[in-house]
């Protein structure tokens, strides 16, 4: 992938998330009520909870979201970084070298494992490292959980090749399951997303203004963000493609 269509995509998601989140913020903006009863206002404040809660709900899914593209973009420079590992132990293991050549290798190899480390160490979201193991989210409409383990960059013999190969499949396996909790993740958000408006539908019933803009605002918000989040998937399940070629 090239580094500006990925900045590209990122772009596209951040402003998608922005667009949503104030789509909530307009949807959630206190209403007066088309009648005083205490009929009206039981069923107003209890439409009005469940709305919240779903629409809470939402954006922790988009949270959870982006905190495992943190995640797999951390575990795609690390693989990056596992793959120049193995073309430098492919070459270290070559006749024609010198010693002093053959350190000069395993120097560079070294310096791409304390990198690789860093790279773990900083990958953080709200100040929290996201390879923190076990980790669950509340979506509203169900519970998503994901085993995010810190890959262990010590395990990597700079003198083996099958030891670099299996840390890299190792990480490609962490990435599937990224992306298989953000396409449920995106699956909980898309249901929530219908819940919510069948909710606000029936709570502008008892208010003086309609809410459909706000409704349609948010959803066409998720939509680009589901849309740009599967663009970075595609251009991810491409590059992996391509590695696993140059591996072959």
């Amino acid at each position: 992938m090239k580094i500006n269509q990925h900045n590209s995509v990122q772009h596209n998601i951040n402003q998608a998330q922005s667009n949503h989140s104030k789509a909530l913020q307009n949807i959630s903006v206190q209403r007066a009520l088309s009648g005083v009863d205490s009929a009206n206002l039981a069923i107003a404040d209890s439409l009005s909870m469940q709305a919240s809660t779903m629409e809470q709900g939402i954006a922790n899914a988009n949270d959870a979201i982006g905190m495992l593209q943190i995640a797999d973009s951390t575990l795609s420079n690390i693989n990056n970084s596992a793959i120049r590992m193995n073309e430098l132990s492919t070459r270290a293991n070559s006749a024609v070298l010198s010693d002093r050549e053959r350190n000069m290798i395993r120097s560079e190899m070294n310096a791409l494992k304390d990198s690789m480390k860093d790279s773990l160490d900083n990958a953080s979201f709200n100040g929290r490292n996201v390879f923190g193991g076990e980790m669950k989210f509340q979506t509203g409409s169900s519970e998503v959980g994901i085993n995010l383990n810190r890959p262990n960059v010590d395990s990597i013999d700079v003198n083996s090749q099958e030891s670099i190969n299996n840390f890299i499949q190792s990480t490609n396996d962490a990435r599937a399951n990224i992306g298989a909790t953000q396409n449920r993740l995106l699956s909980n958000i898309n249901n929530s997303l219908t819940q919510n408006v069948a909710l606000r539908s029936s709570e502008s019933q008892l208010q003086n203004n309609d809410i459909a803009k706000n409704i349609d605002d948010e959803r066409n918000a998720q939509l680009q963000i589901n849309a740009s989040i599967l663009a970075q998937a595609h251009n991810t399940a491409n590059l992996r493609t391509q590695m696993d070629r140059l591996l072959a």
